[in-house]
């Protein structure tokens, strides 16, 4: 991105309009991923492989919009080379997989995406060794590719459908479970002391705004993003996840105000009077680039996570606004009080 240019053009359009000003302001990101209580880093799959050759996944995550189980879909899709319509994730239930850890601090998929990955490596061995006896290779030679099985990447004529049903009726086990417990983590939340994240997302994003100072309203311009995905199992999903989370963060920096009266009762309880983005209040321009890292091996696949981190974007809105407002107000000293709705802008704009 051309931030150079950008700030360039700011300045002109500040020195050339009176009652309008931009703002520019960079939010760097290192976002640690992990629970700080160590125990909740641990997550348990559970894998049935059926004679038909279509495969059953339950994890302890919740899918809530954040795409997690299409992710799963491609973990297993991927690791036993077949069509991701063969596999099947299955809502959580804790009659299937017990004792789970929140779908919380962005760690969902790489600690349910790992377990799912232990099940199913100890499947693939069992198949692999049925298959090696049926086609006389040997079973590190075997793979499965678009659900075929070759031997030193030569087709064996043996489908993966045949290979399961074989592998069946020769009493193997078709089920496994996984369990995965995040290793070298810790924390002492007393001594504040210990290693307590698996790894670190990485990122920066430029926000520019234009500010209204007859009204004090504002519109945001511009986001453009680098964000550190490692290496993406998804890059469209991971995308979605940084423009909602990047919105939701502008939202919380610039609109959604609590407000009480004198008792202490909400007032801001609907819609009507707490304020969030809509689609007239996204931003004009939303782009993202990736950074390229390789990834951190205690990622699923070293796909990094990505559903909390985005948010904190959402902050140089905030610092993007003041800024504007300093370019009106000469006298003005920046402070912290968010969200900078459009009341507290006009007050700014005009104050000491």
């Amino acid at each position: 991105y051309e931030l150079k240019k950008l700030q360039s053009d700011i300045d002109n359009f500040n020195s050339q309009n009176k009652y309008q000003k931009r703002g520019l302001a960079l939010m760097p990101l290192c976002f640690g991923i992990s629970f700080t209580n160590t125990s909740m880093n641990q997550a348990r799959a559970l894998v049935h492989i059926y004679q038909d050759g279509s495969v059953s996944v339950s994890t302890g995550v919740i899918e809530m919009g954040q795409g997690v189980n299409t992710k799963l879909a491609q973990i297993a899709s991927q690791m036993l080379g077949i069509g991701i319509d063969k596999v099947k994730i299955h809502s959580t239930n804790t009659s299937r997989v017990a004792n789970t850890s929140p779908t919380a601090a962005s760690s969902g998929a790489d600690l349910n995406g790992n377990a799912l990955v232990i099940a199913l490596k100890a499947l693939i061995a069992r198949l692999k060794d049925v298959a090696a006896e049926i086609t006389g290779s040997k079973a590190e030679q075997i793979e499965f590719v678009n659900e075929e099985v070759t031997a030193n990447g030569k087709s064996t004529g043996l489908s993966w459908k045949k290979l399961v049903q074989t592998a069946h009726f020769k009493r193997v086990c078709l089920t496994e479970n996984g369990h995965y417990a995040t290793p070298t983590i810790f924390f002492d939340k007393t001594k504040e002391k210990g290693h307590p994240f698996a790894y670190h997302v990485y990122g920066t994003a430029a926000i520019a705004v234009t500010i209204d100072c007859i009204r004090g309203m504002y519109v945001i311009d511009d986001v453009l993003i680098i964000h550190d995905f490692g290496n993406s199992i998804n890059p469209t999903i991971d995308l979605g996840q940084v423009e909602g989370a990047v919105v939701q963060g502008i939202g919380w920096a610039t609109l959604e105000e609590l407000a009480y009266n004198e008792k202490g009762k909400l007032l801001s309880n609907s819609l009507s009077t707490y304020k969030v983005p809509d689609i007239y209040f996204a931003p004009k321009t939303l782009k993202c680039e990736a950074l390229n890292t390789k990834g951190p091996e205690l990622a699923v696949f070293k796909s990094k996570a990505v559903g909390e981190p985005p948010f904190m974007y959402g902050i140089a809105a905030y610092f993007a606004i003041q800024n504007a407002i300093k370019s009106f107000n000469a006298n003005y000293k920046p402070d912290f009080d968010l969200p900078m709705t459009p009341e507290k802008v006009l007050m700014r704009l005009y104050g000491g």
